[in-house]
């Protein structure tokens, strides 16, 4: 087995210290680019870049934090997903805002559209109308969001690195500050950032999954095309939930509550 990381960046590092800590010992690892000591038999890549150019030197592939690098060989890759199953995180989001009955999702990758599609179909059987919006071209959001004149109870930022930036999320907090709704976004740090809560599963988690489905593949022999952890952690601004006049319960199942 070999660990591929697409930079020596601290978020792949962290993945990859989760992994060998689920794993039990540590797994022989290059940056992408440099040469590896032996054909592994496993690849564990973190990070798109290194997924994707990872897909011919090993018979099995984990992609974990690549979002950018869908499946393209049945039953012989295995991707972690960035966050829980759609079902689980709108049961933590419908925990945090009981009265929420229309989510609006923003995305705009194509890679997004399965779990966008996902999202989606759990809303329906959890009663809540998920609206899918996907900015395209990303420039184009604010023109989308001031054209959008159905009600929404909240709205959700995809973990979709094309469109997560500073100008970006900027715009969001004003649209939702405007309609006097929530924003919930996918990244911790972004509660101090304005966002009203965020739903997220560390990247040392993310690498621990790995480890787990990897290991319950190989002893098990059962075959999974797409994992989501289990781990995920609810962050809520409590003064943007008194702003939007919402409880912070114990009910509320929030992780933690920043001031």
């Amino acid at each position: 087995m070999l660990a591929v990381l697409s930079s020596d960046s601290d978020h792949y590092r962290q993945a990859f210290e989760g992994f060998n800590e689920e794993w039990g010992s540590s797994v022989p690892f290059v940056l992408l680019g440099q040469t590896a000591p032996t054909r592994p038999d496993v690849i564990v890549a973190f990070g798109s870049l290194a997924a994707i150019q990872s897909r011919d030197t090993a018979p099995f592939l984990v992609a974990c934090l690549a979002p950018g690098a869908r499946r393209q060989r049945a039953g012989n890759e295995l991707q972690i997903g960035l966050l829980p199953s759609p079902d689980r995180l709108l049961q933590r989001m419908h925990k945090l805002l009981p009265r929420m009955r229309v989510l609006r999702v923003i995305w705009t990758s194509e890679f997004q559209e399965p779990d966008v599609r996902e999202l989606v179909r759990a809303g329906k059987s959890q009663g809540i109308a998920v609206q899918s919006e996907r900015i395209d071209p990303v420039g184009s959001l604010p023109d989308r969001l001031r054209g959008m004149e159905d009600p929404a109870d909240a709205v959700w930022l995809m973990p979709d690195p094309i469109l997560v930036n500073a100008r970006n999320f900027a715009v969001l907090q004003q649209y939702a500050a405007a309609k006097k709704i929530p924003l919930l976004a996918p990244a911790d740090g972004l509660v101090e950032k304005g966002a009203t809560a965020t739903f997220s599963t560390s990247f040392r988690d993310s690498g621990k999954s790995a480890a787990s489905a990897l290991r319950e593949m190989l002893t098990a022999g059962r075959w999974m095309e797409v994992v989501h952890p289990e781990a995920l952690t609810v962050t809520v601004s409590a003064a943007a939930a008194r702003e939007l006049g919402f409880p912070l319960t114990p009910e509320s199942q929030a992780d933690r509550v920043l001031p």
